[in-house]
């Protein structure tokens, strides 16, 4: 876990059946992970029973972790609750190498209204070996985007062989999809 994040803005479905921190980028790979979360958090709380004894700031340190408890649970039951979607083709897949940190960021636009828990940008690193990776997900929308990766990664490698300036983005649309 990143240190010190809270994922105070909960957890999005970030590929395959893992789930992701939109602040620090965390993944819990299952909702076992997430529920690992909860109980840390639960563990915390009753070793703040001990401190109500004491003075007024055990008190207060036991709601607030009372309320972390909630907070956990809330976002766990909320992940528990979503319906995975099927598989939704994309009207769009926008493309973008970032050469200073070697990665390829993926932009996916849907039709309208779009999908409820629709992947909707997804990074790639720029190498051979982790897109063929990517390849084998479970996720079909991830399976397709480290597919349209490999292509625009073979003919900037191309260009960049033959000399020539390689495009930095390349769009895909639904026909090429």
């Amino acid at each position: 876990m990143a240190e010190g994040c809270l994922h105070l803005e909960g957890l999005r479905v970030g590929g395959a059946n893992g789930y992701v921190c939109p602040v620090c980028g965390v993944r819990f790979e299952d909702l076992g992970e997430v529920r690992r979360w909860v109980r840390e958090a639960e563990r915390a709380r009753d070793e703040a029973y001990s401190l109500v004894e004491g003075d007024g700031f055990g008190e207060i340190a036991l709601r607030e972790s009372q309320r972390e408890v909630y907070r956990r649970r809330r976002v766990m039951y909320e992940l528990e609750n979503a319906a995975r979607v099927p598989f939704v083709r994309p009207e769009m897949v926008l493309v973008m190498y970032d050469g200073d940190r070697g990665v390829y960021e993926c932009r996916v636009f849907y039709k309208e209204p779009r999908p409820a828990n629709a992947m909707e940008s997804f990074a790639i690193g720029a190498s051979q070996e982790e897109i063929l990776e990517f390849r084998s997900d479970p996720n079909p929308i991830v399976r397709l985007l480290a597919e349209k990766v490999e292509e625009f990664h073979q003919v900037r490698g191309k260009l960049a062989g033959d000399g020539a300036p390689a495009p930095e983005r390349r769009v895909f649309y639904s026909s090429e999809l």
